[in-house]
């Protein structure tokens, strides 16, 4: 029996727990183009600025009344600080994915000494799956990124397989492996709102969003691969997190009716993750409930 003490349906209910990690071990390596184009351009981490966005980004957090759990940063670990990719939570229980990169593999084992061992609904086992291309969008409808590099069709096809043997709409989205993960192109920002790089994402999977009553609020590329402007959080009441330095989105945010708390964080962002990577939503109330 999966004990249910960590829950969400979508990505946009009111957040109560999340999961972060310190970046404590915290470094850019040349495992994504982002990264790889920061360091090229000769830029490097600001350990003081690195700190103090972490602490900036849990004040935020905090201040909304999200409870904060932690992830113990581990030597070795550059980015255990993206704790989007190594679990999963879900209606059912708590997911364990399978990471692609050898560097990050290792990061399963600090998830196993967080959650307890009836937490934890499934282990993935087949091909390769990360959290940032998994979107539990609303209860009954779930997207999961396919690039074939961090997640490929097999991991993808396994996961989506327990959401359709529970009756739920899923499909694959698929993009250029040089965009990581969905959430670098795609990510909700409230109920039936998400904000896309739609100048990427496939004119039939852009139909099939609006098809689910999803409106998408346009992100360029530079927007996108530059500043990580896609990777926000949703915290549920018309509130999300962006990064201080996505000016533009920003202000789209808030023509939208919506909240936006903006922590500076471009220290995380030129290591190819951002907010969305460095958040696993650990308890969301239901859509369901109102």
């Amino acid at each position: 029996m999966v004990a249910n003490r960590w829950f969400i349906d979508s990505e946009t209910g009111e957040l109560a727990d999340v999961l972060l990690c310190p970046p404590d071990h915290y470094a850019w390596i040349p495992s994504n183009d982002i990264a790889i184009s920061s360091m090229a351009r000769g830029a490097r981490i600001d350990q003081a600025a690195l700190g103090a966005q972490f602490r900036e980004l849990v004040a935020a957090l905090e201040g909304e009344q999200v409870a904060c759990h932690y992830l113990t940063p581990h030597e070795g670990m550059p980015y255990e600080v993206y704790t989007r990719d190594s679990s999963q939570t879900t209606p059912f229980g708590t997911v364990v994915t399978r990471l692609a990169r050898p560097e990050r593999r290792a990061e399963i084992t600090p998830i196993h000494e967080f959650y307890a061992p009836d937490e934890i609904w499934k282990t993935c086992t087949a091909g390769h799956i990360e959290g940032g291309d998994i979107h539990i969008i609303r209860p009954g409808l779930l997207a999961v990124g396919v690039s074939g590099g961090r997640t490929d069709e097999a991991g993808a096809a396994e996961f989506i397989s327990w959401f359709e043997a529970a009756g739920w709409t899923c499909r694959m989205i698929r993009f250029p492996e040089h965009f990581l993960h969905l959430d670098v192109i795609f990510t909700m920002v409230a109920e039936n709102l998400a904000i896309a790089v739609v100048d990427v994402i496939a004119d039939e999977d852009l139909d099939w969003f609006r098809a689910q009553g999803i409106r998408l609020l346009p992100v360029s590329y530079k927007e996108a691969m530059r500043d990580m402007g896609c990777n926000v959080l949703a915290l549920g009441r018309e509130r999300v997190v962006s990064p201080l330095h996505c000016t533009r989105i920003n202000q789209m945010l808030r023509a939208e009716g919506l909240r936006v708390l903006d922590p500076a964080l471009d220290q995380f962002s030129q290591g190819g993750g951002s907010i969305h990577c460095m958040t696993m939503p650990l308890r969301r109330k239901s859509l369901l409930t109102g």
